[in-house]
């Protein structure tokens, strides 16, 4: 969905050549990184300095299968299965390569746009990768100070077509997170997977980008409860520098959560070197002294159309109830460490 859009759920449909053919399309990306985190603040405590070396410090490494079949009349099959790889381990106690599913789905596309259905990427986690500058990964990315469904199972997605940069994505989902359960539509226990609802909207005209989008996540147990949340964020690209803006609200009152999230970002090309700068902030409208504020810089350096080196610095700055860590993961099922960090690495696509 929206992480790019199921990569604009098919970017490939602009292609008239992929039709003539159903060919599968292998594709991936093999990312390395090493990554030092330290530093105590507010709920924090004094942290002892942690090396790590780590596959996907810059982005998930990944493989995956993609293709478009001509159905005729306008009409297309499309799908995608897409893995995660560590390419630095294997399987904890065994030999087994770490493979996990990400975004995978098959559908239809036409002219009247395309509905996919599967195990889908989050909307507004997509939302939040794509006008944070450091697009969810490396030290610096601002998406892991927030809660987030990365991905949705048993979900289907609608895209409709571009009108005059103008777009609708609608999408529903009965998993947000774990296993299915048995014989149940919704699992039972308010900590369990839950429904999903989503509606965005989008704009891309130009040097011009933008995206406002409402969801409800709905819990099913003893008693009903539901999450929503709203997020709207831009962009503007003058050429030299690209700035964006982020603003989203969470709020769920069985639970006490009502949190507000913002962050500022530019990005700029600069010859072989791509500059970026982030300052982003979380809060908790609810809690005394729970908010934080994150701020990174950092570049990387194409070394060829596919592989570029990169480097980043990222620090938070947590009121004193608040224990927000440092992470390169985006999504917020993987813990952090400290509170100030820096990386490098090396990644290359394929």
């Amino acid at each position: 969905m929206q992480k790019k859009i199921i990569a604009l759920a098919i970017a490939g449909l602009a292609s008239t050549a992929a039709f003539a053919q159903s060919n599968v399309t292998i594709y991936g990306r093999m990312d390395l990184g090493a990554a030092y985190r330290t530093g105590d603040s507010g709920g924090v405590a004094n942290t002892e300095g942690k090396y790590e070396i780590a596959s996907g410090v810059g982005s998930g490494s990944r493989i995956g299968f993609k293709g478009v079949e001509d159905l005729g009349n306008g009409l297309k099959a499309v799908f995608q299965s897409e893995f995660g790889i560590g390419i630095d381990q294997t399987a904890a106690g065994t030999t087994n390569a770490t493979w996990t599913n990400r975004n995978s789905y098959v559908g239809l596309a036409g002219g009247f746009g395309t509905v996919v259905a599967g195990r889908l990427d989050g909307v507004r986690y997509g939302i939040f990768n794509t006008y944070d500058p450091f697009a969810g990964g490396t030290i610096g990315n601002f998406t892991q100070m927030t809660l987030q469904v990365d991905r949705a199972d048993n979900a289907i997605a609608y895209i409709s077509p571009n009108f005059s940069g103008f777009g609708l994505v609608l999408a529903y989902a009965t998993n947000t997170a774990g296993p299915e359960s048995a014989g149940n539509r919704f699992p039972l226990g308010a900590a369990g997977p839950g429904s999903l609802h989503t509606i965005m909207g989008t704009y891309d005209n130009g040097p011009i980008s933008a995206r406002l989008d409402y969801e409800e996540v709905v819990f099913i147990g003893e008693n009903i409860s539901k999450t929503w949340v709203a997020t709207a964020a831009g962009s503007y690209d003058f050429g030299a520098v690209k700035i964006s803006a982020l603003v989203d609200q969470i709020k769920n009152k069985d639970a006490g959560l009502k949190e507000q999230a913002w962050l500022i970002g530019a990005k700029a090309p600069v010859g072989k070197f791509t500059l970026k700068a982030m300052v982003g902030g979380v809060k908790d409208k609810i809690g005394n002294d729970n908010n934080s504020i994150k701020w990174a810089l950092g570049t990387d350096y194409a070394l060829s159309k596919r592989t570029y080196v990169y480097a980043n610095y990222g620090q938070i700055k947590n009121d004193d109830a608040a224990n927000r860590q440092i992470n390169w993961a985006a999504n917020s099922g993987t813990a952090g460490y400290g509170t100030t960090g820096i990386d490098f690495g090396i990644a290359h696509s394929f």
